[in-house]
This record gives structure tokens, sequence and C-alpha cells, in this order.
């Protein structure tokens, strides 16, 4: 499956942000040996969602946008809508979970019971987002900060900060 991520970063041009993006995503991939991250490839530049020719074409930097740009809000628009449609999604699952029972069948089989976790995973995937974790679900994500919320950056924007760039990747998971 494929999701893009609006990837927030200081930096003093376009060059600069897209390499400190790329950078930073493959130290976090690791190597064939330790891959500590969500996603198992990406595409720096936006792959599938970019504007190039060549969807592959990893050194595409003309969809990396500058806070000036206007882009820079219709991505993070377009960051909030899909990450609300997901959230949306995961409030109205746990809604149907039957947290007593659970609670229940977890004291009955000592808390190592796979159907039981499963039936968590809506309950996770709200913390995870709400707590800003980056995941797949996330669909932007602030290296400086280390967040998947925009506060943080938002707030640096506010306070006078105008190095602040958004580059899309698209990550296969």
């Amino acid at each position: 499956m494929h999701t893009i991520q609006y990837i927030a970063v200081q930096a003093d041009d376009t060059d600069m942000a897209f390499r400190s993006v790329k950078d930073n995503l493959e130290t976090h991939l690791g190597d064939e040996y330790t891959n500590n991250a969500w996603y198992d490839w990406f595409v720096t530049g936006g792959g599938r969602w970019s504007t190039s020719e060549d969807p592959y074409d990893d050194d595409y930097q003309k969809d990396v946008v500058h806070q000036s740009s206007p882009k820079f809000q219709e991505y993070l628009d377009k960051a909030k809508e899909f990450r609300q449609t997901s959230l949306k999604e995961y409030v109205e699952s746990s809604k149907k979970v039957d947290i007593a029972k659970i609670i229940s069948d977890i004291e009955l089989s000592g808390g190592d019971d796979f159907k039981t976790g499963m039936e968590l995973y809506p309950f996770n995937m709200l913390y995870h987002m709400t707590m800003g974790t980056w995941n797949y679900n996330s669909y932007f994500f602030d290296i400086h900060h280390d967040s998947a919320n925009m506060t943080h950056m938002k707030n640096s924007i506010d306070n006078g900060a105008d190095s602040w760039y958004l580059v899309p990747v698209d990550f296969h998971f």
C-alpha cells in the first residue's frame, strides 16, 4: 500500500530541504538487517502524487514548497483532511468495541490472546494519532520536532521562523 506524507523540515533552500528529508528517512529505514520504520521504501518528491512525468524519480524537487508558497497551506490542508478521515474511521471502529468484554477476556487469558489484541487495534491507532506518533495515517511529519502534530511547526512560524519547507514523500508499507 502507498500513502502520501508531507514532511516538514527547516532548511536554507529547496535542495537542502529535499536532501535533509531524504537522508533522514533513509536513516530511519536502516538497512536490510535493521528496519526500524513503518515503511519499507519511499520516493522523496511525491512519487505517485508528484507532478513529475516519472513518479519514481527520486530526485524530483519541483513539488517541494516553502512556507511562503500557497501550496504550503494546500499541502497542510490535504494532510489534515486525510488524517481526519482516518481518525474518524478509528473512532467509529472503537465505538463498536465492547471494552468491558475485552477487559474480562484479558483477565481470563492473562493477556495472551491475539483476537483481543486485534479488537483493541482501533484504540491503539487513536492513541498514536492523538500523541503525534508518526505512522501511515499521519500524512504529515515534522522532522525538526519529531512529531506528526502540526502544532509545533505552526508555533515556530507564528514566532517568526521563515525557513520551513514541506517535502511530499510517497511511502510504501
